[in-house]
């Protein structure tokens, strides 16, 4: 079956782009709007599977549109896109019947994956992120790879004990167990998580924060993200 898709984003080079790259991974365009205008006739117009919607929009921005005119109950996926969001945005965009948010810049690969993801499940991915997932996603990671969840897991196990976990002797083996898979592929697949995350955001966002561009280990990279969410879930608290 044709994936039909609905783009509604005010940067005509950029929707270009997407568009012709999900032309050449078997996705349908069906109708594109640059402004909140020309979305309202998207959403009364042509049927689709996906809606990929900017929050930052002229004449009527895209929370609004979610408040006003995206019936929550609609038969179509939202997948939301911007540059700047908090958890506060986040939780409004569940309530609002978002399915999944993607932080620009986004790779046209993990877009692809987002659209296939969403349509396989359910369920509101959404609900399923949080500070961590949107920290990883700005700084170059690919949700799709078994490292990004590998990494997500040691810190979540890290954040559950009261003293400092050993790698390889604790953390990996507990990762591996939940996963059920060898101690020694949770390491291989972090490594390469980080490697090609370096390549992408990674490397900018480790100097500002370390001041080197050393690329981190694998225990210097979880130990650094342990660091920030708790950071962040102390200022919830």
């Amino acid at each position: 079956m044709v994936i039909k898709v609905a783009i509604i984003e005010d940067s005509k080079a950029y929707v270009s782009e997407m568009a012709q790259y999900l032309k050449n991974h078997d996705i349908e365009i069906v109708n594109i709007g640059y402004n909140g205008k020309e979305a309202l006739d998207i959403l009364s117009g042509e049927a689709f599977d996906v809606l990929l919607l900017d929050l930052i929009l002229p004449h009527i921005d895209g929370m609004t549109l979610l408040k006003k005119y995206i019936n929550p109950n609609k038969q179509y996926k939202v997948i939301c896109m911007s540059a700047f969001v908090s958890d506060d945005v986040l939780k409004e965009s569940v309530s609002l019947g978002v399915d999944y948010f993607l932080i620009k810049p986004i790779e046209f690969d993990v877009l692809l994956n987002t659209i296939q993801r969403v349509l396989n499940t359910s369920e509101t991915n959404i609900s399923e992120i949080d500070a961590l997932d949107l920290l990883l996603e700005k700084i170059g990671f690919s949700y799709n790879l078994n490292g990004y969840k590998y990494i997500k897991c040691g810190v979540h196990l890290m954040l559950k004990h009261t003293h400092k976990m050993q790698l390889t002797k604790e953390l990996y083996p507990l990762i591996s167990d939940y996963y059920d898979v060898q101690a020694n592929n949770v390491e291989r697949s972090i490594r390469h998580a980080i490697k090609l995350a370096w390549e992408k955001e990674l490397k900018t966002y480790w100097y500002n924060s370390e001041k080197t561009y050393i690329r981190p280990t694998n225990g210097e990279l979880i130990t650094h993200l342990y660091k920030k969410y708790k950071e962040t879930q102390n200022e919830k608290n």
